[in-house]
């Protein structure tokens, strides 16, 4: 089945693309998105989180919540399931919250009975953000779903793209080497990453699992502006973190 199929939704992708060439606030997205796109399965609360490179989710936004003073930071040490969401990039469509307790951060509580999605907003396949949505009911499994919350991912991504991803990446990319603030275990990984090991490769070496190794990777990737091992070793070598007499 197509989208052309709910006209429903194309109308509510089309208000959405509309409100975000005005520019809003997220304050104001976050509203329109509880509102009047995600309404009809009653949305309850929608968070937005950043992604820090410390490992760590830290709220910007958000819309229905009662004390966002409790839900400021979700540490990913504590989350790991949540982390690995990050790492992929994917959206997650959980139908029933019961069915999803291991993906959903302590710190949001316990409370929703419905549905929940949880989707990273990617800037060159790295997440800047991550968009937490509850709902009341549960989700639907019907073929327009996907889709439909794909194409809502999309357009919040080019948001991020527009308002945040260019000057965000050129301050990076430009910044002097002592400006990038790397932990000794992502120095590590870097290292072993100039020498074209893989990321199970890697996490064997320095006895951690293959998923800590990826989410160091994007990262390394996210500090240095690039989106490719290959590119984040010529980045890293340009601001004298690596030996650059070192090849794979």
């Amino acid at each position: 089945m197509s989208l052309q199929q709910y006209p429903d939704r194309i109308e509510r992708l089309t208000l959405l693309a509309q409100s975000l060439v005005t520019d809003p606030s997220w304050d104001e997205v976050l509203r329109l998105l509880a509102l009047r796109i995600f309404d009809f399965w009653g949305c309850q609360e929608v968070y937005l989180y950043e992604v820090h490179s410390g490992g760590s989710l830290k709220l910007k936004s958000s819309y229905g919540v009662v004390d966002p003073s409790k839900l400021e930071e979700i540490s990913l040490a504590t989350s790991p399931e949540l982390g690995s969401v990050l790492s992929y990039g994917r959206t997650t469509w959980i139908v029933d919250a019961a069915e999803g307790d291991d993906l959903i951060p302590s710190t949001l509580g316990s409370h929703h009975n419905g549905g929940v999605v949880i989707a990273p907003l990617n800037r060159v396949n790295i997440p800047e953000f991550v968009l937490i949505a509850t709902f009341a009911e549960t989700l639907p499994e019907n073929p327009a779903s996907g889709p439909f919350m794909s194409s809502v991912v999309s357009l919040l991504e080019l948001r991020v793209a527009m308002a945040e991803g260019g000057s965000a990446r050129r301050t990076v990319a430009g910044a002097p080497a002592s400006n990038v603030d790397f932990s000794e275990r992502q120095q590590r990984i870097l290292e072993r990453i100039q020498e074209g090991k893989t990321n199970k490769s890697i996490a064997r070496e320095l006895g951690f699992s293959e998923s800590t190794i990826r989410q160091e990777t994007l990262r390394l990737y996210r500090s240095l502006g690039v989106n490719s091992r290959t590119d984040a070793v010529v980045a890293a070598r340009a601001k004298g973190l690596l030996d650059d007499s070192i090849t794979g």
